[in-house]
């Protein structure tokens, strides 16, 4: 338990602080638990020593402050597990970078294709720009996403780490007697072909032959569900339901918890409304789309002429 709340104080100090990696882990090591910061004295911050009396870490007054407004501000809740207090932060700071990405989006950072723009027949800038928004947001979000499940997956116990990279699996779940179970990670219960289940099920009886246990894994999906992936696992893997974890079970296996995943989409909402507050990031698009459309605009001009300006400055 001391080990994640370390590792989850020091990725907050450094991802929602500013705080530089190094100094998070250093800073997070002084604290026993999530009280322990949450009743920090500013003054006992100042010159951190150790056993033997010796400075080892220095803070300036701005990282103090800043340490102590992010306290204040109630990010971390001494009302949640650790494990639920890293998931919130994953969370807000996926939500926080998706923001970021959408308000800094420039008709600079955009530049709309020529061709795509006569091919779809984009005749205003206003369409021009709502299509390349959405694309751009788009690319940023599915290119963020894997890592975010991953993080997810990964604080769901402290009895789940990465897989080594030759071996060809995402995750090893290690018990306290030590068997293992290995999982390959798929998002949703479509997106595996034949050869992939193909091959992923050698590699499952290779892991039983050797003694462990091993899943192919989807983070979403139900059992029923009528995907190609699935009459493909039923036809091709052999004792498919015990060698597959889809959705809630995946979950619920790592944490070893029974309600987690219900659990999990309940931090994940509070966490997206921190960040948030009322919008969703789909209005935060409108209102980018909207903005980039009026800086078209001034520098191009409106209507079809506008859009024939721009094409006529880059081609």
């Amino acid at each position: 338990m001391s080990e994640q709340f370390h590792e989850m104080l020091a990725y907050a100090l450094k991802n929602e602080v500013g705080f530089t990696l190094n100094k998070a882990r250093s800073l997070a090591s002084y604290f026993a638990d999530i009280k322990d910061f949450l009743e920090f004295q500013e003054e006992n911050l100042k010159n951190l020593k150790s056993i033997s009396g010796k400075s080892v870490l220095k803070l300036t007054d701005e990282e103090i402050t800043n340490l102590s407004r992010y306290r204040e501000s109630g990010s971390l809740s001494a009302e949640l597990t650790v494990a639920e207090n890293y998931l919130a932060i994953i969370s807000r700071v996926f939500t926080q970078k998706q923001l970021n990405m959408v308000r800094n989006l420039s008709l600079k950072n955009l530049n709309p294709n020529p061709f795509l723009i006569r091919a779809l027949n984009l005749d205003t800038p206003d369409a021009v720009v709502r299509l390349n928004v959405y694309m751009a947001a788009t690319r940023s979000i599915v290119t963020s996403m894997g890592f975010f499940i991953e993080d997810l997956l990964l604080t769901s116990s402290d009895t789940v780490e990465k897989a080594p990279n030759k071996s060809g699996w995402d995750l090893v779940k290690t018990t306290s007697d030590g068997e293992k179970f290995w999982l390959q990670i798929k998002s949703g219960p479509n997106n595996m072909d034949k050869d992939q289940v193909v091959y992923w099920a050698e590699k499952i009886q290779e892991k039983v032959k050797e003694g462990d246990k091993a899943y192919i894994g989807f983070t979403y999906g139900k059992r029923t569900s009528k995907t190609v992936t699935i009459g493909l696992l039923k036809q091709i893997l052999p004792d498919w339901e015990m060698q597959t974890l889809i959705g809630k079970e995946l979950w619920n296996f790592l944490s070893e918890d029974s309600d987690y995943s219900s659990k999990l989409f309940e931090v994940l909402r509070k966490s997206a409304h921190q960040i948030l507050h009322q919008n969703s990031l789909s209005e935060e698009i409108d209102s980018c789309a909207n903005r980039v459309t009026d800086e078209f605009i001034q520098d191009f001009g409106d209507g079809h002429q506008g859009v024939s300006n721009y094409i006529n400055s880059i081609f």
